[in-house]
């Protein structure tokens, strides 16, 4: 029986070695969500309605809803279509604030770094619910004021608001 002599072959594995734990710690930082302030992002995977998001990251799936927000029935459309074409596809940052059963919360959504609530709000395409006790809501009354004043979105058309 003949011997089996390692000699150079060592330097051929630990190459090959090298290379796939290269490959492997690769795959595995090229997989994970992207972040923003140490934060995981998630992915706007669908537009439910003018205030649901489907979201994905980390693994799940949330139905995830904006707080805080009246939406009149003549904007409904409106908003969703804002929604659409502004979040979906898009990285955003979720701050929940109510948990409503499994695979769903209540709370902020973020996109690079700006609020998407004050964002609808300044822009006249919702109204602030004032009956809201999760967060404080006098910077948003501040925002819709100002957009009533400056008659933007649904304040152009007329003075009632949500109703």
């Amino acid at each position: 029986m003949a011997k089996l002599k390692l000699q150079q072959e060592w330097k051929l594995w630990a190459g090959l070695g090298v290379v796939l734990l290269l490959i492997i710690a690769w795959l595995y930082f090229a997989s994970r969500p992207p972040t923003e302030g140490g934060e995981a992002l998630w992915k706007v995977t669908q537009v439910v309605d003018e205030k649901t998001l489907t979201i994905k990251g980390s693994g799940k799936t949330l139905n995830f809803q904006l707080i805080g927000l009246n939406n009149p029935s003549s904007q409904v459309s409106a908003v969703k279509d804002y929604l659409s074409k502004s979040l979906e596809n898009k990285w955003v940052r979720i701050k929940p604030l109510k948990d409503l059963g499994p695979g769903q919360k209540l709370g902020f959504v973020y996109h690079d770094g700006e609020d998407i609530v004050a964002r609808m709000v300044r822009q006249g395409l919702a109204e602030v619910d004032r009956t809201e006790s999760a967060f404080d809501v006098r910077p948003y009354i501040e925002l819709e004021q100002e957009a009533r004043r400056e008659k933007r979105g649904m304040w152009r058309q007329s003075d009632s608001g949500a109703k």
